[in-house]
């Protein structure tokens, strides 16, 4: 089974229970409802349908499926984890360093998946994401957000980004390539 962790469900967890209309419930399993109520905790590991789940029915209520909205979903998000307890990994003027590093530090929060990342110029990579859910686009732009904004943390400046390929669109993996100047 594949799980994430707190950290990275945690705001979905407040965004669902801070609704007292009901909106989100048609998007949860029982096993989801069980996890939302429950305590969520920022290091213990929860089932990847659960975070789908409550990542989806946000995606589609709040964001009404604007996958944009996702990727500034991950520049948010990427600053409030990697600006709190993560902190010690940004450095700057070495977005390129903390790229390469990510590779490791997606393990604390995805027990599954790789990434590959390729130094393409001193300025520009190429970030391959395999084996991840083809099957959900929002989590790849949440995924793009999130190096945008946390290269942007270690002083990169006048970022491009574009993905490469698209898993759900049949490619055997999903490629960013981001661009920036220090």
């Amino acid at each position: 089974m594949k799980r994430v962790k707190g950290s990275i469900l945690v705001d979905f967890v407040k965004t669902i229970r801070a609704d007292k209309t009901g909106v989100y419930e048609r998007y949860l399993t029982p096993e989801d409802k069980a996890i939302v109520t429950g305590k969520i905790l920022p290091s213990a590991w929860y089932p990847y349908e659960t975070f789908k789940n409550c990542f989806n029915a946000i995606f589609e209520v709040l964001a009404k499926k604007n996958l944009d909205q996702a990727r500034q979903w991950g520049k948010f998000y990427g600053e409030a984890i990697m600006s709190g307890i993560y902190k010690g990994l940004l450095r700057q003027d070495e977005p390129l360093e903390y790229i390469k590093k990510s590779q490791v530090h997606i393990k604390n929060f995805y027990d599954f998946g790789k990434i590959e990342v390729i130094s393409e110029k001193p300025n520009q990579v190429l970030i391959k994401a395999m084996d991840f859910d083809p099957s959900f686009p929002p989590l790849y732009y949440i995924m793009l957000g999130w190096w945008e904004r946390t290269v942007e943390l270690c002083g990169a400046k006048n970022i491009q980004s574009e993905f490469v390929r698209k898993s759900w669109e049949g490619a055997e993996d999903t490629a960013f390539r981001i661009k920036w100047e220090l």
